[in-house]
């Protein structure tokens, strides 16, 4: 887990959809062992390249100097300009899995991906919407310390995944107790929300009095006049059977 300072805390609020007030509680990386497979990958390649130049060049050892010295010169510089191919080669996915992290602020998850050499992913949860945070190890994670965080979202929502990352049973705890307190904030009402309309205290609202007893005598009105239409039906709801009476009378006669 990375020390969240305020230089780190500044470069994070700037590139990411971070708003002023959010604080940020943690930000986690990839594992050193993602970047020392990749710095191993690169020497071993490189090791592989000379050990070939130098057989090429053992083997072509039985031709006249002239020829062993030229060709010797070819080889070697081939093998140099492979080695610095797989050197620089090397140095971009380097800087894609350093350009990867995890935040975790006190309203939401942030997770930064880098899928290409000029693109880059980047995806908002809000604390609200995670269902469950999970953890798996495979045999190297297991006893160097890394694993795969699994947060999980509601619906047909994709779960989050993100491989290789360090301490992943203290990001996992960081994110439920976030999870936890953002909820307990949000139904206890004390979560702010972004978009504050602050109160003007020099703006008034003038109302004119004899406006304002218009308006109420209107309202009175339209009471009293609802009253007496329920009166009405009422009563004409009573007498209809004593007047509809005689008339079944004079049928049957």
């Amino acid at each position: 887990m990375m020390t969240v300072d305020e230089k780190l805390s500044r470069k994070l609020h700037s590139s990411l959809p971070i708003s002023k007030d959010e604080q940020i509680i943690a930000v986690f990386r990839h594992h050193w062992f993602v970047y020392a497979v990749i710095i191993l990958g690169a020497i071993a390649g490189i090791i592989v390249v000379w050990i070939t130049a130098f057989m090429l060049n053992a083997n072509l050892s039985g031709q006249d100097a002239v020829g062993t010295a030229q060709n010797g010169d070819v080889i070697f510089a081939g093998a140099s300009l492979v080695t610095l191919f797989i050197a620089v080669g090397s140095l971009i996915p380097l800087m894609m899995r350093a350009g990867e992290h995890l935040v975790v602020t006190d309203e939401a998850i942030f997770q930064v991906l880098q899928p290409s050499v000029f693109n880059s992913k980047i995806s908002q949860l809000s604390l609200a919407h995670v269902n469950d945070v999970s953890v798996r190890r495979d045999f190297f994670g297991t006893i160097l310390g890394y694993g795969t965080i699994t947060i999980e979202t509601p619906g047909e929502q994709a779960n989050y995944h993100f491989r290789a990352a360090e301490e992943p049973d203290v990001a996992a705890k960081e994110i439920v107790e976030a999870h936890e307190n953002f909820q307990a904030a949000l139904e206890s009402g004390r979560v702010a929300t972004k978009y504050k309309i602050e109160a003007d205290p020099d703006h008034t609202v003038n109302v004119d009095a004899a406006q304002y007893q218009e308006f109420l005598n209107y309202l009175q009105f339209k009471a009293e006049a609802a009253k007496e239409a329920g009166v009405a039906t009422a009563a004409a709801a009573q007498t209809s059977p004593t007047q509809t009476q005689p008339t079944q009378t004079q049928q049957q006669r």
